[in-house]
């Protein structure tokens, strides 16, 4: 115990010394935190000022947002170096109040020992070196109370400043987007005086002078130096996450390659392989441009996120020159007449591209509002009208007119059209920038640029999703054909929605492009949750949305639960097939209650409203609605459980029909005989219904046919498949058969198999007789008919009874 507690207090002695020096060295920081959060707050009081100003350019609110961000990252870097020592300090704190605790009780017990053994001089030594080390502890509590309480201020305070800077974060970039719109309709009286040239100068000398510092390798150090510092690991991970990106997308890109030669591409269609060729195309710089945007985002890289987002904008403008060019190069492919047509359109774009690469570094450097990028756009506006002009001069209306041709007078339609385009939108963005709208001129050609990309992904999708539909189609009319159950209504209704997103996300997309973005999706979400009432129930189009979206969910849900749950679970339990079956039908009953619950109540109706309408229901019930609610549940079984749908041939009470409508209380089937029959729903539910198209229109028939003995048998089996093999609408698979079924009592008896479609049936078992009567009497095959021996018993008169002594005896004659 001695020597523990001489260890221990050795150990906390040293322990104390540097608390006290760490004391001093936290009350040192805190004199320059202290003046740190006293320039953050005068930082915070001039960005108020400045947001509040409301002539400020903003250019200058850019540059503040900036320093913000620059600051915000400051503080929170400060916050986490102060949170660990926060925590260690609580933990030392918990450690030395149980360190205290045990040496109170060492050092009670010692006063036990004490009291019954005073002269033991061993026990009040080490009394008092456990009364020496309490002594320590304390002082070390008292420092680790005050270090903790300064550690405590200090994230207070820092916390307050960051919540600060990130609320007025957001309100400089709501005022940002702010004064976009509101510049984008304002007009600059100075680019339209003298001074505009000395301002256009003055670009030009910022410019120069900025890319002189970036040429000098001491740029590049610090920054980089500065960077690290600030996001050294941020920085690591952005390089592995290249590299790793680098590499996954080589592989896709080798993959889909590979994939473009499918054969599947083939029957899907021309513009599946064309968007395999783009996606091959676009892999990798659309992967890095992902990339470089995202991490632009992170408020750690604010020191290089401009350069980050215009890389990614770069490589979207090369992206999008090589796509433009690539559609056109594919559709005068094979084509030898527009080719000339097209490559003035290809070298257009592929200008436009290199305006935008010299344009988009300018723009970053030097600011929206920037003369010399008013200069840039009047010069690429007079060049576009130039090259125009030039490129299309023999295209016009006259010419137009006296085409007669059908094709060439729509393809002269088509350069008509993108000739005075170009020439519009040209003269707009002159006569934008010429009266001082520079904002609204920037706005208007990049709307024009982005809309064109997004007309051409378009309409590439809606290319594939026409060749979806027609290869779907076309594989449903060969299904058809072989009378298999067909699927086409599921996928027609899956690309019809389809068409409805891309028709939607066209319009909404385009609205982005053209409007701002805060505005338009503030709108469009103000139209879609707009409610109408009906009664005390809020109904909306966003709540139809969510409720169709819960149905979707629900559908998947459930049919991944069957599989999951009879698959995977109850195949092991050793159950019967159908409880098996049974358990799974009713949980998945379950989820679809569940979900149509939860549909009905983000659509609008409440619990309320459903136990009203469940309480009225049951009092229908009760007074005698039992029948034609049994119908109507019996009407959406048959809708949701399908046993018969519409067009299914069934018999029904040995009378064959087809089913020609479903309604909630009866179902109407036509006979053969094209009588009509109503049928209540709960029939067909109750009693047995024989479906002889369920799923499958095919069918087989069987014709018998007898032949004399000592026919040809091998012959006979021969004709008869030739028969089936010749009849229109007799089914190639499942193969016709021939049966020798039995030796009957005039003939040999053969039964001919055949597989054909319940619409047809009858006919063709009527033309396979006419057949087999035809060629049986071509090949002497005689069909057997029954014969019988006739005996004939006759009485005469001289055998009658009592002559000749034999009564009772007849003769028989043959």
């Amino acid at each position: 115990l001695g020597q523990t507690l001489e260890e221990s207090l050795k150990a906390e002695q040293k322990n104390l010394g540097n608390y006290k020096d760490r004391l001093a060295r936290v009350e040192r920081e805190q004199i320059y935190l202290t003046a740190a959060i006293n320039g953050y707050q005068l930082q915070l009081s001039t960005f108020g000022n400045l947001l509040l100003s409301s002539g400020v350019d903003i250019a200058l609110l850019q540059k503040t947002r900036a320093e913000l961000k620059s600051s915000l990252v400051d503080v929170q870097k400060m916050v986490d170096e102060t949170s660990p020592g926060s925590d260690t300090l609580a933990l030392e704190g918990k450690n030395l109040d149980q360190q205290k605790a045990l040496v109170d009780k060492q050092i009670s017990e010692l006063a036990r020992i004490k009291a019954k053994d005073k002269k033991n001089a061993i026990v009040r030594d080490l009394e008092k070196t456990a009364r020496q080390l309490a002594a320590v502890l304390k002082q070390k509590g008292d420092l680790v109370s005050r270090l903790d309480a300064m550690y405590r201020k200090r994230l207070t305070n820092l916390d307050g400043i960051h919540q600060s800077f990130s609320t007025l974060e957001d309100q400089f970039d709501a005022a940002i987007e702010q004064r976009k719109t509101k510049n984008l309709f304002q007009r600059n009286t100075d680019a339209l005086k003298v001074e505009a040239l000395k301002s256009l100068k003055a670009d030009i000398m910022l410019l120069t002078r900025r890319a002189g510092l970036m040429a000098d390798p001491g740029f590049w150090i610090k920054g980089g130096k500065a960077l690290w510092e600030s996001a050294g690991l941020v920085i690591l991970s952005f390089g592995i996450l290249l590299s790793v990106a680098a590499v996954i997308l080589s592989r896709a890109k080798t993959l889909i390659s590979g994939a473009v030669n499918l054969p599947v591409l083939d029957r899907l269609g021309p513009w599946h392989k064309a968007a395999a060729g783009l996606l091959t195309l676009s892999i990798i710089p659309g992967g890095t441009a992902l990339t470089l945007f995202l991490y632009s985002r992170l408020d750690t890289m604010y020191l290089v996120a401009s350069a980050l987002e215009a890389a990614a904008i770069l490589i979207l403008v090369y992206l999008s020159m090589r796509w433009i060019s690539h559609g056109l190069q594919e559709i005068t492919r094979d084509q030898p007449g527009p080719a000339s047509e097209v490559s003035p359109l290809i070298r257009f774009w592929r200008g436009a591209a290199l305006f935008a690469a010299l344009y988009t570094p300018v723009y970053y450097t030097l600011g929206q509002d920037s003369g010399l990028l008013a200069a840039f756009r009047i010069t690429g506006a007079f060049w576009l009208m130039a090259w125009t002009l030039l490129t299309w001069r023999d295209i016009g209306f006259s010419g137009l007119n006296a085409e007669t041709d059908g094709q060439n007078r729509k393809r002269m339609l088509i350069r008509l059209t993108v000739k005075y385009l170009l020439i519009s939108a040209t003269l707009v963005t002159l006569v934008l920038d010429m009266i001082g709208y520079g904002s609204l001129s920037l706005h208007w050609m990049l709307s024009w640029g982005k809309s064109l990309v997004v007309l051409y992904w378009w309409t590439v999708f809606f290319f594939l999703i026409q060749e979806w539909d027609r290869y779907y189609r076309e594989k449903s009319a060969s299904k058809r054909d072989e009378f298999l159950y067909d699927n086409y209504p599921i996928q027609w209704l899956m690309i019809r929605a389809g068409q409805l997103v891309w028709l939607v996300s066209l319009i909404g997309i385009l609205l982005l492009t053209w409007g701002n973005r805060q505005t338009v999706l503030g709108r469009l979400y103000d139209v879609l949750a707009h409610p109408v009432s009906i009664g005390n129930m809020n109904f909306s189009l966003i709540g139809l949305i969510y409720a169709v979206l819960v149905v979707l969910i629900t559908y998947g849900l459930s049919r991944v639960w069957k599989w999951v749950f009879q698959s995977k679970f109850l195949s092991r339990s050793g159950m019967a097939l159908g409880l098996q079956d049974s358990i799974t039908t009713i949980t998945v009953y379950i989820i679809w209650s569940f979900g149509i619950l939860v549909s009905l109540h983000v659509f609008g109706l409440n619990t309320a409203s459903l136990a009203v309408a469940f309480g009225a229901l049951g009092i229908g019930l009760g007074f005698g609605l039992q029948n034609i609610f049994n119908n109507f549940i019996s009407g959406i079984i048959l809708l949701f459980e399908r046993p018969i749908q519409v067009g299914d041939d069934v018999e029904v009470n040995g009378i064959w029909a087809q089913v020609k409508k479903i309604n909630v209380r009866s179902t109407v089937v036509q006979t053969y005989d094209n009588a009509s029959l109503i049928i209540p729903n709960a029939d067909f539910i109750s009693n047995q219904v024989t479906n002889w198209s369920f799923k499958d229109k095919r069918i087989r028939r069987k014709i018998n046919v007898g032949v004399a003995y000592g026919s040809d048998v091998e012959l006979v089996r021969e004709t008869l498949l030739e028969i089936a093999g010749t009849t229109p609408r007799v089914l190639r698979s499942p193969k016709p058969d021939v049966l020798f079924k039995d030796f009957g009592d005039s003939a040999l008896i053969f039964s001919l198999r055949l597989w054909t479609d319940i619409d047809n049936m009858l006919s063709v078992e009527t033309q396979i007789r006419f057949k087999i009567d035809q060629m049986f009497r071509e090949r002497q095959i005689e069909i057997s008919f029954p014969q019988r021996d006739l005996h004939i018993r006759s009485v005469t008169e001289a055998l009658a009874p009592g002559k000749n002594g034999d009564a009772g005896t007849g003769g028989q004659k043959d």
